[in-house]
């Protein structure tokens, strides 16, 4: 009787090991799906993202491209326009006032160099094929009004004396064979050798013309809204 007494003693006392440690197997699995799914969540948002800036790449690429694209259209435009300097063999013509006091006609207007006389020679040096022109230093653009009063010259902004010198950077002999087809330039020597003008042309293996820079943006003229259709 004593020693079943002592086996219930103990048989009582002993904890529920099984129990306790089911229960924290369960709390684990639990835990465990928790982070499965936390896991499965992250990953989906990383492929969302990797899509994401799988996207932005491609875009930047083209547009990229795109900018280069524009890049190289405006390098192409920007030495006829006039915006960078140039070099290169072509020809100097020099336009000066008479060395006269007084005109054989009476007139003093015959012994100066007037606008449409730079005009007559910039004009045939660009159908001669020159790529830049420049006067007294200035740039020479498709936009540029050649304007005298009296015997100066305004350009630019600027106010320039004679002599004028022109400077054009092409082919020089086929420069030269412009100036001398040119029947508004032949009127000009024939008014040069009249009344004593300076007129001179010589060809120059190494010209070099300075870029514009003045503004580019237009000022005056104004985009024409589409006509509505209807």
């Amino acid at each position: 009787m004593l020693l079943a007494a002592v086996l219930v003693v103990a048989a009582r006392s002993e904890p529920p090991v099984t129990t306790a440690r089911t229960g924290r197997r369960v709390e684990l699995v639990e835990l465990i799906r928790a982070e499965q799914i936390r896991t499965t969540e992250l990953e989906r948002r990383v492929a969302e993202l990797a899509f994401e800036v799988q996207g932005h790449n491609k875009r930047s690429a083209a547009g990229a491209e795109r900018l280069k694209t524009v890049q190289r259209r405006i390098e192409r435009v920007l030495a006829p326009a006039g915006m960078t300097r140039v070099r290169g063999p072509g020809l100097v013509a020099t336009l000066s006032d008479s060395t006269l006091e007084t005109s054989p006609t009476g007139d003093l207007n015959d012994l100066v160099i007037h606008e449409q006389d730079l005009q007559a020679v910039i004009n045939a040096l660009w159908s001669g094929g020159a790529e830049a022109t420049s006067v007294n230093g200035q740039r020479i653009l498709a936009t540029t009004a050649i304007r005298c009063v009296g015997n100066t010259l305004l350009l630019h902004g600027g106010v320039y004396s004679p002599p004028y010198v022109v400077r054009a950077v092409g082919d020089p002999v086929a420069l030269a064979d412009a100036l001398d087809r040119d029947p508004v330039v032949d009127r000009f020597r024939a008014a040069a050798q009249a009344y004593k003008l300076g007129f001179t042309v010589t060809p120059d293996d190494a010209l070099g013309l300075p870029a514009y820079d003045g503004p580019a943006a237009v000022q005056v003229a104004q985009p024409v809204a589409a006509e509505a259709s209807g």
